[in-house]
């Protein structure tokens, strides 16, 4: 590691200035570089993903525990927002940020600890199946803002289990044969998202990252002046969300023959 160079890895992985030689070392072993990450995790979560990464290598902690952890933190965000209280949504921020770099490190732990596993693929398949229940909790945000459903906390934490079991039911036995015939993990439209930076900016604003990374505004602006701007801010999303499935199915189905 002597001849190690910092301009080696600067331009193609994600680096903090206080790396040292050995850190650039790790980074380079166990970070993907910048065509194949999105950009929170590029610009915020990998910089200090790493240094969290050599910490659990030295503790009997496995990659797929890391990846459990994941899934909880996801599972936690989706009832936070179902508080429908700032508090709870400023929280669900902090859960969703932490099972995002939980589901970062997993794989880095896996490389510095040269271990992998089917049930690591596994259960990142289950990670990414999560955002099904944490979008139906941020739709019932919008008509509960709004007087439309007035359900309490416990009704909409048995809807929310409910939606979790069905989307684990359904996608248990799918993430098990995809282990099983994986090919390539890109559908055509996550292709485009690397066709530009435009695009992958346009991705990135119109998705889950982009959500929670503007909901902490969105919240300490409606608090301020008591609108209901995070209801309205997620009806957005949530249209945004179903123009996209419905471009996502069109252009899948089209490469089908």
């Amino acid at each position: 590691m002597n001849g190690y160079m910092k301009s080696d890895t600067t331009k193609t992985l994600p680096t903090l200035p206080v790396d040292s030689n050995r850190i650039l070392a790790y980074r380079e072993r166990c970070q993907k570089p910048r065509h194949m990450e999105e950009i929170w995790s590029w610009f915020v979560l990998r910089r200090i993903s790493i240094y969290i990464t050599l910490l659990l290598s030295r503790t009997p902690l496995t990659p797929n525990g890391i990846s459990w952890l994941s899934l909880l933190f996801f599972t936690l965000t989706g009832w936070l927002l179902l508080t429908g209280e700032p508090w709870g949504w400023l929280l669900a921020v902090v859960s969703y940020n932490l099972g995002y770099l939980c589901d970062c490190m997993d794989g880095e732990l896996a490389r510095i600890k040269g271990v992998t596993s089917q049930r690591g693929v596994f259960l990142d398949t289950l990670i990414r199946a999560l955002s099904i229940p944490v979008w139906s909790a941020a739709a019932w945000m919008v008509p509960h803002a709004f007087g439309w459903m007035e359900w309490g906390l416990g009704v909409a934490t048995w809807a929310y289990v409910m939606i979790l079991v069905a989307t684990l039911a359904l996608l248990v036995p799918l993430s098990y044969n995809y282990v099983h015939v994986k090919t390539d993990e890109n559908d055509p439209v996550s292709a485009m998202r690397t066709q530009s930076n435009k695009m992958e900016w346009i991705a990135f604003l119109t998705g889950m990252p982009g959500y929670f990374a503007f909901l902490p505004a969105v919240t300490i602006v409606e608090m301020w002046l008591e609108w209901p701007l995070v209801a309205a801010f997620t009806a957005a999303f949530l249209v945004v969300l179903a123009l996209k499935t419905l471009l996502r199915l069109y252009l899948t189905t089209s490469k089908l023959s």
